[in-house]
């Protein structure tokens, strides 16, 4: 029983700690250019992640705990997109982003959607009375939710990618003078891949059904390596990022305009 309980137990202390800064950094940032996005959605993932883990210390092959840990991934993507606005609002003047703001409405409805149907699948899929039909419809719609995931991390690691090759043209003076959104660029593009690598295991385990990857009852070898270290990291990354660089408004020295 220890063994069993010493993972969630772990996960909890570890998020009820991040949760901590997160609020910090979201104070210490502000409100101006929406930048709070961000960290608003950092602090819901720990927060799901805390409710996760009460839920599995309550009940080791909790469905709840499984919805809950499966949903985590929508409010870890939205922060990395918030980061990555907040980089840019830092980095490059207003011509230079001119579809930023719907970029980020167009995000988060591309998101929202895809953990509705996540959730509304996979909720059902643990009921082992509802009939084969109604089954595998129910899996149509986490599978559809999961590839509209993977397409919202591809599309955060486009403009990343972008977002590095604008910022450079501008020459090392310029770069050096906004050291801030550099950094949050930086934590981004480190945390890109391990989110990555979170979202497909995620996408295998519902399209194989394989139980070794399940997000709860899983394997624990496989649940650290491929879900709960890269969820750390990103969630540590950003932390970072973010405490590097609480008074970004007032050392910057860029027109954002």
């Amino acid at each position: 029983m220890a063994s069993s309980s010493g993972l969630p137990v772990a996960l909890l202390i570890i998020y009820l700690t991040l949760s901590l800064p997160t609020i910090y950094i979201a104070i210490k940032h502000g409100l101006k250019h929406g930048v709070i996005i961000g960290w608003f959605f950092l602090f819901i993932f720990c927060t799901l992640k805390i409710v996760s883990s009460a839920l599995e210390l309550k009940d080791a092959t909790s469905s709840g705990a499984a919805l809950v840990s499966s949903i985590g991934l929508s409010p870890l993507l939205a922060a990395i997109c918030g980061t990555l606005h907040e980089s840019r609002v830092h980095l490059l003047p207003k011509s230079r982003r001119p579809f930023d703001k719907q970029y980020l409405i167009l995000f988060h409805i591309l998101v929202s959607t895809a953990i509705a149907l996540v959730a509304s699948g996979a909720s059902k899929l643990s009921n082992t009375t509802i009939p084969p039909e109604q089954m595998k419809k129910n899996l149509g719609l986490v599978k559809g939710g999961m590839v509209l995931l993977l397409l919202s991390w591809i599309s955060l690691a486009i403009i990343t990618l972008a977002t590095f090759q604008h910022a450079l043209s501008q020459g090392s003076e310029k770069l050096a003078a906004v050291g801030g959104g550099k950094k949050l660029l930086l934590a981004v593009a480190f945390s890109i891949p391990f989110l990555g690598i979170r979202v497909l295991e995620s996408m295998i385990y519902f399209f194989t059904q394989n139980p070794l990857l399940n997000p709860v009852s899983g394997s624990v070898g496989l649940r650290v390596g491929l879900q709960i270290i890269e969820e750390i990291i990103v969630a540590l990354s950003l932390i970072t990022a973010g405490i590097l660089t609480r008074n970004i408004d007032a050392t910057a020295q860029v027109d954002r305009h």
